[in-house]
């Protein structure tokens, strides 16, 4: 059983949602301000990372050859946004945290916000075979929360973002897109 804790973003309280059913998105009611949330839960022993399909026959009994579908859109790179600002993340690891003269993190934002640490969290990006990328968040071990899309990351998970995610960093949030 997987369980999950998020903050909702009406009221801010936070919550710890169960998965005993293993569902991909289960949807909850905040007991405070009534809002629906859905909550996305990782799948479970499911480690493939491109879609299958099979040709159709070729003759009345020979099928095709199985290949890899491709996507529609394969994006080149990914970024951060942080409001007018574009932040460019490279291929492998990306160190992101709050911009400062002792700050080690290699994607660097400008804020006044203390809750953001110097280095907050990593996003991998990786190349997959199929040509698209592949980008995961992880907490980089500080005291402050990181959220994405308002579910907390604990210490050890592993978040793959996708397009349009919100992530919440202290009181810093920042939208993922690729390009």
């Amino acid at each position: 059983m997987q369980v999950k804790r998020i903050q909702c973003p009406q009221c801010g309280v936070v919550l710890d949602v169960k998965n005993s059913k293993n569902e991909a998105v289960k949807q909850i009611t905040c007991p405070s301000c009534n809002t629906v949330l859905q909550v996305k839960f990782a799948p479970q022993n499911d480690p493939i990372e491109a879609h299958t399909y099979y040709a159709p026959k070729t003759n009345k009994d020979q099928y095709g050859k199985t290949e890899l579908a491709s996507p529609s859109t394969i994006h080149k790179s990914a970024c951060l946004i942080y409001g007018e600002t574009t932040l460019p993340l490279e291929l492998g690891d990306n160190i992101i945290g709050r911009k400062g003269q002792t700050s080690k993190a290699s994607v660097q934002i400008a804020t006044d916000d203390r809750y953001l640490s110097r280095q907050h969290c990593r996003i991998t990006i990786t190349t997959l075979c199929d040509g698209t990328l592949k980008a995961i968040l992880r907490d980089y071990q500080n005291k402050n929360m990181t959220f994405v899309n308002g579910q907390v990351i604990e210490q050890g998970d592993e978040i793959r973002l996708s397009d349009g995610c919100r992530i919440t960093m202290g009181n810093t949030t920042v939208t993922f897109k690729f390009t």
